[in-house]
């Protein structure tokens, strides 16, 4: 049987990419992230951080209270939020909230999922 407390609407994108020595496709454990609603993406050239770093001042408000600025060409061990209707086109969709790293904001990742889920 189902859990019923499971919100089947929710979508999770991971975006991987190199960022330590090691790091590569090849070696992506398959047993992270395992949960149906979760699609994988590899982002060999590191784009989509480089772009939230860009991001980050106009996402710097909605970020989790124990997020620190991060040190790297790319934003990377984070998450973002977004609505449900929330569309990439044109423009970055608004984010909801995010943290960096995740490890240090998953507390805050949680409640917010919480509250999101709830709506």
């Amino acid at each position: 049987m189902a859990d019923p407390n499971v919100d089947r609407q929710l979508r999770v994108y991971a975006i991987w990419f190199n960022m330590y020595p090691g790091d590569s496709r090849q070696r992506w454990p398959d047993t992270l992230l395992t949960d149906a609603r979760v699609r994988h993406y590899w982002d060999e050239g590191r784009g989509i951080g480089q772009l939230y770093l860009k991001l980050l001042p106009a996402m710097w408000p909605k970020r989790s209270p124990d997020t620190v600025v991060p040190e790297a060409d790319a934003l990377w061990d984070a998450y973002m939020l977004y609505r449900a209707d929330a569309q990439w086109g044109g423009q970055h969709p608004e984010v909801v909230a995010w943290g960096y790293p995740i490890l240090r904001t998953s507390e805050t990742l949680v409640q917010e999922l919480d509250r999101i889920t709830k709506r």
